[in-house]
């Protein structure tokens, strides 16, 4: 887990996951993604109650299906 986005690009050169579950706001997700490529990537944007990517919020429940759309199905 990176808790920003320099963090999550130094995270994925080193140890090149086979996949990603990237949290962020749009414009950061974005980029985040592009910068990832070939690297599969499912992004789940912040809810943003207080405004532009300030005091944000997640849905843990998309969060849980974007890390089982990368399980290993049976």
């Amino acid at each position: 887990m990176a808790t920003g986005g320099t963090l999550a690009r130094k995270f994925v050169r080193e140890c090149r996951p086979r996949a990603i579950v990237a949290i962020a706001c749009e414009r950061d997700l974005t980029s985040g993604i592009q910068d990832s490529n070939p690297i599969p990537v499912l992004g789940v944007t912040n809810e943003r109650p207080n405004g532009p990517c300030f005091n944000t919020e997640i849905r843990i429940e998309k969060v849980e299906e974007a890390i089982l759309f990368f399980r290993p199905k049976p």
